[in-house]
């Protein structure tokens, strides 16, 4: 070993050992006679350093040295000194020549990296990578890929690392349901024909997702599963929120106050709303006319309750959040305001047995969660709110996460110039910013047509080859005939505009690509880019555009009577209105299964608006994507 490595490790032993060394106090006491007791030695990092030194120091053994400075390090980690632990391996690790130690340092060093934070996933698996299996335990490892996996939504993959791990059986069996439960019905049934040893898990979860809406059901398929798993860690533990979840009534609703701007600036938005919740209520009617049978569980017992439920629309426009609160007094379900402003005192003052679903967001950080917490001593102290939103942003961070999947890793936004616009592409950033090891996007905002073409031959580098070029033709002093060629180090284009704009703006960047690019440039959207009123014209314009939107007006939904009965009855109304429409359809048909989605984050249930599932009382929608093809719109298939 060289004289500086020497010092090196030295120094580091100086300073990771300094707080052990305290000066002894001046001061004289008497000496009091304590007996002999045998005491439980400490090993903690600063013992194995200590060790270290008086080892090297008494028989120069490097290779005993090297063992107790790996301890030490290992120690550090685990005493969430993860910063030292770091600095004393990377001193040591060029000297060591064991292939057992080296291994061990790199995978202290990939654990003490990731708990630093997650975003150092891509250096934790390259550090992983040059660990030497049979020299560390099989169990560590597991437990650092597991989370390496869930770091990327690899929830499966994740799951069967835990399997391995040395964790109780218990703690063990919580884990791999939590990693479970992120996976989708279809996932669930793919994964259950390949994964022996996660069976249990998956055939519960999927027995969840089939029946968690109908508690009854829900119960006897539990019970039956149980009896097929006797003895099995999960039959003994079942996960809370299933449990939860049977116990929980469905809202039966008898009368409900529905709270909109009937008159004023928002009349329009209010109204279609309205013809929405009206509408599913008289689909509701008509299914429990046509359904004359025996009642043999809750879902029945809904249908049944929709005969005898009265509705209330009152305007909301003129009145004030304490004018509401009294007009509600004896309404057991509220639906609405629409304003955010209203929706915020109103969620204050509401009685606590009052349910309310708010046809907004509030940003607040104090929003009621107890729908997902039924299972305290005292629900009835809970307020149940509910959330629903068709909120932009939500488009702009679905966007994000599907060009996150598709493995595109270099996007940039192109948006217009308005206060939406920007939010949803500050909302993409800040989604794109949660995956790990990832660039931060570029962001254009364009003012008009002019500046939108401007910045598009700016940002992909078009102009800079057109001066290429020119250059080449003045040195050659002949005519070169060449086509631009555009930037290689982007994937993947983002649009947040109106269907006027995208229709103009997506032209320009085909045009702007080169055609001896190995890969086309993909192009996204979201539902502000597209119109069902778009000529044949317009489409060809948009050819190739994903976008994202909801079911209700995509090709291929399960309600083409609904759908054609409104281009009869309003053959003008607007996109913008016609998903108004739809969310108050929605809001009406998800009243009954609003406590099991709460209840079960991981459920979805289909909606017009989209795949409807709650966390912390927050209604998400997951929106299909779409695709331009020359003059028709395709529906794809989701990941």
């Amino acid at each position: 070993m060289s004289m500086r490595v020497f010092l090196s490790i030295w120094v580091a032993f100086l300073v990771l050992t300094s707080c052990t060394n305290t000066p002894k106090p001046k001061t004289k006491v008497k000496t009091v006679v304590i007996p002999t007791q045998t005491t439980e030695l400490i090993r903690d990092s600063q013992f194995y350093l200590a060790e270290a030194r008086q080892v090297f120091k008494q028989n120069n053994d490097t290779q005993q040295r090297d063992e107790l400075l790996i301890q030490a390090a290992h120690m550090l980690h685990l005493e969430q000194q993860h910063v030292k632990s770091i600095n004393l391996l990377n001193i040591l690790l060029p000297e060591l020549s064991n292939e057992k130690l080296v291994s061990q340092a790199h995978l202290i060093l990939a654990e003490a990296y990731f708990a630093i934070s997650p975003e150092n996933a891509q250096q934790s698996a390259q550090l992983l990578s040059k660990v030497e299996q049979q020299y560390v335990a099989n169990s560590r490892m597991a437990i650092l890929r597991s989370r390496l996996f869930s770091g990327k939504n690899e929830w499966l993959n994740a799951a069967n690392e835990i399997v391995q791990t040395s964790l109780s059986d218990t703690e063990k069996s919580e884990q791999i349901w939590q990693a479970i439960s992120h996976l989708t019905l279809a996932d669930l049934e793919k994964a259950r024909w390949k994964n022996d040893s996660l069976l249990p898990w998956l055939q519960l979860a999927i027995i969840v997702q089939k029946y968690a809406l109908t508690p009854t059901k829900l119960s006897q398929e539990v019970v039956k599963w149980q009896k097929q798993n006797v003895g099995h860690v999960l039959q003994q533990n079942i996960p809370k929120n299933i449990t939860q979840a049977i116990e929980i009534k469905p809202i039966i609703s008898k009368r409900v106050a529905v709270l909109l701007p009937l008159t004023g600036r928002l009349s329009s938005q209010g109204t279609v709303i309205k013809d929405g919740f009206f509408a599913a209520y008289m689909e509701d009617i008509k299914n429990f006319t046509a359904a004359h049978k025996q009642i043999e569980n809750s879902a029945q017992q809904i249908e049944n309750a929709s005969s005898s439920l009265e509705i209330h629309f009152f305007d909301s426009a003129l009145k004030t959040p304490e004018e509401l609160n009294q007009l509600v007094a004896d309404y057991d379900v509220v639906v609405g305001p629409l304003l955010k402003e209203k929706i915020e005192v109103l969620s204050k003052i509401l009685p606590k047995d009052k349910i309310l679903l708010a046809l907004n967001r509030i940003d607040t950080d104090t929003t009621n969660k107890s729908p997902s917490l039924l299972a305290v001593e005292n629900p009835v102290e809970l307020a149940e709110h509910y959330y629903f939103s068709l909120a932009p942003e939500d488009e702009a961070e679905q966007l994000a996460q599907h060009i996150h999947q598709r493995k595109l890793t270099k996007p940039i936004i192109f948006a217009a110039n308005n206060n939406v616009t920007e939010r949803m592409a500050q909302a993409f950033v800040q989604q794109w910013q949660a995956f790990p090891e990832v660039i931060l996007p570029e962001v254009i905002i364009f003012k008009d047509n002019k500046d939108m073409r401007k910045q598009v031959a700016e940002m992909l580098d078009v102009d800079q080859s057109k001066a290429r070029i020119k250059q080449i033709e003045y040195l050659s002093n002949v005519e070169v005939f060449g086509e631009e060629r555009n930037r290689r180090d982007i994937d993947a284009i983002v649009i947040f505009a109106n269907p006027e704009e995208t229709e103009l703006l997506n032209p320009i960047i085909e045009a702007s690509l080169s055609s001896f690019a190995e890969i086309s440039l993909s192009v996204f959207a979201s539902s502000r880019s597209y119109s069902q009123s778009q000529t044949d014209g317009s489409l060809r314009d948009l050819r190739n555009l994903t976008f994202t939107d909801m079911p209700f007006l995509l090709p291929e939904h399960k309600w083409p009577k609904l759908k054609a009965q409104i281009n009869q009855l309003w053959p003008q109304r607007k996109d913008s209105l016609l998903r108004l429409f739809a969310m108050g359809y929605d809001a009406y048909s998800f009243i009954p299964q609003l406590r099991q989605l709460a209840a079960l984050p991981q459920l979805s249930s289909p909606g017009l608006t989209g795949e409807i599932s709650i966390t912390s009382g927050m209604i998400k929608r997951k929106l299909p994507l779409a695709q331009i093809s020359r003059d028709r719109v395709i529906r794809l298939e989701m990941d």
